[in-house]
């Protein structure tokens, strides 16, 4: 009825329903996943991670990383390098004595290696200038350090992926016992894969904005993870929520090549079980050059078929130049220098803001 009114409203006026809040914002959460060989403790590689990725950041986005420092966007580190060192050991490749760290009391106080081990050089390389990440500067870095590039961690994943492609199992354990037993061992797999779960899967129930880093075999177990999350029936909590990965991360990525992709939890699913589905928006892939663990470089032509199916909004592949250099030489795979990197930090920074 037009111009009814209740008692004490004016005419032609219904009583406004009590005003409802806007829902609050999803909450930020990065997530960050590590890669293979040894590692120090968990807290010391929280922190050397934390400091590389902050530098990173402050270089052009000092508000970025003023919002990681006071927590308005969460920052979980996924650690599994207690069990990296435990299987390097196992398998020979490393002796105790090689691993002198205080033992981590934080994953069974294992062994680990040395506490400030890396400081000196990562305090090399933050002190790089942001206008000194081209080729050219790429080349006097190279010219100046021993060339480590095709040498130690990068040269026996080379040696790895090659042999899942052609050799057998047992030289593709002994080559990367970790990566190896990851990929060939369904317990070992299901261990690290529940360092990154702990994080991931509360954050995705919770409807967080999440960006997920990771690197190296990192990128290998967020993969299987996400194709878990998404394809299997016991994650239907995971499904219902229609939450995604905002942005995934991943950096010096070996999921381009042949004998990875041969590995992975999907490899033998029919097509309609293939890939992580619909719980990834956004793929970035960042490549370093000269870092073999990625040689293959890119990961937009090996899952074009996840952009066609609708299964994320986009899959893009970046190259840069990595500036980490240690004791031995150049290592364009390292970590540190992926997060540490301009282009790096814009696409964190860019996430942030969103």
């Amino acid at each position: 009825m037009r111009g009814f009114a209740l008692a004490g409203a004016g005419p032609g006026v219904f009583p406004c329903a009590a005003r409802q809040s806007p829902p609050p914002l999803p909450m930020k959460h990065l997530i960050i996943i590590h890669g293979r060989s040894t590692k120090p403790s968990g807290s010391e590689k929280e922190r050397l991670v934390k400091k590389a990725l902050l530098h990173g950041l402050k270089r052009e986005h000092g508000d970025a990383a003023k919002k990681i420092e006071t927590g308005k966007v969460e920052c979980s580190h996924a650690y599994y390098g207690d069990i990296n060192n435990r299987l390097m050991i196992a398998a020979g490749q490393k002796k105790k004595s090689d691993l002198p760290g205080v033992n981590d009391p934080g994953y069974g106080s294992g062994p680990c290696e040395l506490p400030g081990s890396y400081d000196d050089d990562l305090d090399k390389l933050l002190a790089r200038k942001t206008t000194a990440f081209k080729k050219a500067d790429y080349q006097k870095l190279l010219d100046e350090h021993k060339d480590r590039r095709w040498k130690d961690e990068a040269a026996s994943v080379l040696s790895a992926v090659a042999g899942i492609f052609g050799m057998n199992d047992q030289l593709v354990a002994k080559a990367t016992p970790d990566m190896g037993a990851y990929l060939l061992s369904r317990k070992a797999g299901s261990e690290v894969r529940q360092r990154l779960a702990i994080h991931l899967k509360p954050a995705l129930l919770a409807g967080d904005d999440i960006c997920l880093v990771s690197h190296s075999m990192g990128c290998i177990v967020s993969y299987d993870t996400l194709w878990k999350y998404s394809q299997m029936s016991e994650y239907k909590d995971i499904q219902d929520t229609g939450n995604r990965v905002s942005l995934w991360l991943t950096l010096g990525c070996p999921l381009g090549e042949p004998g990875v992709i041969k590995n992975l939890y999907d490899a033998h699913e029919p097509a309609d079980g293939k890939y992580p589905c619909r719980i990834i928006r956004r793929w970035e892939n960042v490549a370093a050059h000269d870092d073999f663990v990625s040689h293959d470089e890119g990961v937009a032509d090996d899952f074009k078929e996840m952009r066609r199916l609708g299964y994320l909004e986009s899959i893009k592949d970046r190259r840069i130049y990595n500036f980490w250099t240690g004791s031995d030489g150049a290592n364009p795979h390292k970590f540190y220098g992926y997060l540490d990197h301009p282009e790096v930090a814009a696409l964190i920074a860019g996430w942030i803001a969103a």
